[in-house]
């Protein structure tokens, strides 16, 4: 263990600031998590959309089992779903066939892929096709409906991940990779629908927990207002994009809210910094303190869970209008009330005149109710360290600006990270993960907290992880284990 010297670090999370103090030092860190023209005329063709040919055997089970249309998520969501769809042998696929359309390239991989679903996009042609290509370019989405599955039916279970997620970015860029992308392809669906009525039984959104709860001893139901207040800019353009899908009339849209994501495939934002850090004082020898209150809520769900929820929704609104959807979950989405939301930045928001926008919405959380205490308990318990609680002082910074705080704290924090990956054993050849936390919104005070009855009342849908646990972070790192990435050292034995 290196000798302590003297440091001003500051650390600062998704919204807490952390501390470790060794020798009565300070550590603070601070975590940030972190185009397109109107619909080209979409006509039918039978060419694009012919019957099966006579060689073509489509048995009854295979017309039962929906095609389903993917976008984006490459990076995001799709390891953990595909696998869920499509299981491996003998099992049955619950699907007939999935197109998946990203920015990435996969052979070979422009973006960290799990061994798993490359050996799925690979070894499973059959089911899976993948296609590179630009989402903000209309022929590139209008040709994915319009060219039919190998059973020469159309897709029918549409499920939108697009979306900028990186915080920072001007309200232009918003515009341009977030909101044009989802309502590029919500109308090329509602377009297949009008040419083929009753073609598309379902069309998933999800978004993020970027809304700020003010009143941290209050979970947030679908319905209210007050939880529906973005935090920043890319979190406006994120909900705008919401109601703009949501004005589509007819089209079988139902929208989940995320909560904090963490799990087996995810490997970014929050909760992977959490983990990570974990590992970097307990590499430092020093106590982890949590800037705010330990019942600050932090709702989390797994994402494995997410991408399992996200086909019950899809099941559950295919055998639905989308008025009998409304009148089950429907809920009101109220406006951002942006200044920058006008039609001069897009034609194709939802301008405050109009209202709230109604739309089938459930929040996706665990059982567990996370907050601070909980997440350090898990560290506590995972890594054998201490994780206590700090309050905002001038002491703190003295003198020092935030921008300072966490600029030093990250330098601690990568210092400490390269020695423990330099110290593995086996070397790594490819070390992805990172506990760097770039500047951001997430300096304040930021609960999260949601209520997921009617997801719990209205989908039944069990979790494979009803809370965060030690076991759960166990199960994270031992994935990281079997995809290469994670440094062995004795600070952290556990199988």
């Amino acid at each position: 263990m290196p000798t302590a010297r003297p440091r001003t670090p500051a650390s600062v999370w998704t919204l807490p600031l952390w501390w470790g103090g060794h020798r009565g030092l300070l550590v603070c860190r601070l975590f940030i998590t972190c185009l397109l023209p109107d619909l080209t005329d979409l006509r039918y063709s039978p060419k694009t959309l012919a019957a099966p040919s006579s060689r073509t055997v489509i048995s009854d089970q295979m017309v039962a089992r929906p095609n389903v249309l993917v976008f984006g998520g490459l990076d995001f969501l799709l390891s953990s779903l595909i696998p869920q769809l499509v299981p491996p042998l003998p099992a049955e696929a619950l699907v007939s066939h999935i197109r998946i359309i990203d920015k990435y390239l996969v052979d070979p991989p422009t973006t960290l892929i799990s061994k798993e679903l490359l050996g799925l996009l690979r070894g499973r042609s059959d089911i899976i096709e993948y296609r590179q290509g630009n989402l903000t370019n209309p022929d590139v989405v209008s040709k994915s409906f319009m060219d039919p599955a190998p059973n020469g039916l159309p897709y029918s279970h549409i499920i939108d991940l697009t979306g900028d997620s990186m915080p920072g970015r001007p309200p232009e860029i918003y515009v341009q990779t977030t909101l044009n992308v989802s309502l590029l392809i919500a109308r090329a669906s509602a377009a297949q629908l009008s040419r083929i009525p009753g073609s598309i039984k379902a069309h998933i959104r999800s978004t993020g927990p970027f809304y700020k709860h003010p009143d941290p001893k209050k979970r947030y139901k679908e319905d209210d207002p007050e939880g529906w207040k973005p935090r920043d800019m890319r979190a406006v353009w994120w909900h705008e994009t919401l109601r703009a899908i949501g004005s589509i009339p007819g089209l079988p849209l139902v929208i989940l809210r995320s909560s904090l994501l963490y799990g087996e495939t995810y490997t970014r934002f929050e909760t992977l910094v959490f983990i990570l850090l974990g590992l970097v004082y307990k590499h430092m020898d020093e106590d982890m303190k949590l800037l705010w209150s330990p019942d600050l809520p932090k709702n989390c769900i797994n994402i494995y869970d997410l991408a399992g929820a996200i086909w019950k929704v899809a099941e559950w609104v295919s055998t639905k209008t989308r008025k009998e959807a409304d009148a089950l979950a429907g809920s009101p989405i109220p406006p951002s009330y942006d200044p920058f939301v006008t039609t001069s930045i897009s034609p194709d928001v939802v301008l405050a005149t109009s209202g709230s926008v109604v739309v089938p919405v459930f929040n996706m959380v665990d059982e567990g109710d996370t907050t601070q205490a909980r997440i350090a308990e898990v560290l506590s318990e995972t890594y054998g360290i201490n994780v206590e609680f700090a309050e905002l002082s001038d002491e703190v910074f003295s003198g020092m600006t935030m921008s300072d705080i966490v600029e030093e704290a990250n330098r601690v924090h990568l210092e400490a990270w390269r020695e423990i990956v330099a110290r593995s054993n086996p070397p790594l050849s490819h070390a992805p993960l990172s506990p760097y936390m770039p500047r951001g919104f997430i300096l304040e005070e930021y609960a999260y907290g949601v209520d997921g009855e009617r997801a719990k009342k209205v989908l039944g849908y069990r979790h494979r992880y009803p809370r965060m646990n030690k076991q759960a972070i166990h199960d994270y790192i031992n994935w990281c284990r079997r995809e290469g990435i994670w440094p062995e050292t004795d600070l952290y034995t556990a199988q």
